[in-house]
């Protein structure tokens, strides 16, 4: 799976190229449901869950290809499986969320420290984050708009 995302749906639709010849596009068509974790340096992370499903529709392949790809998917020298947009191993993995699950951080990576040495001191854990959660229903209003 590539690590080009773009999204759709007021951006809560992931689309992920993928190499179609790959175990994981049997996997996702056996068990659709996903959950899809990011984390950054800072902490904050996220979380999704919903339903993943591939698309080979080349017009949406075309849309969303990058060059990048070549490097992923490679050339096999036949003509046809190039790497390029018409490359019919490359795919879309789209993910409809249904839930997310974020965290922010509340402070600089020094009060993180701070709070985390307070939470030793007290026994108490530390405030490094505020965790928030979008469920179905307002992912469903949000995509609406």
């Amino acid at each position: 799976m590539s690590a080009n995302v773009t999204q759709e749906g007021n951006g809560f639709d992931l689309l992920f190229h993928t190499n179609t010849e790959s175990g994981k596009t049997d996997d996702l068509k056996t068990h659709p449901s996903i959950n899809i974790g990011f984390i950054n340096n800072s902490g904050e992370w996220a979380s999704i869950s919903g339903h993943a499903s591939i698309e080979t529709d080349r017009s949406v392949v075309k849309k969303h290809y990058s060059p990048a790809l070549k490097a992923w998917i490679g050339d096999l020298g036949d003509g046809k499986h190039d790497g390029g947009p018409e490359d019919p191993r490359i795919g879309i993995i789209r993910v409809k969320a249904s839930t997310v699950t974020y965290a922010v951080s509340n402070s600089t990576t020094l009060g993180s420290f701070v709070e985390l040495a307070k939470g030793v001191a007290t026994g108490q854990p530390p405030n490094v984050n505020k965790l928030r959660e979008l469920t179905e229903a307002e992912i469903s209003q949000w995509k609406g708009q």
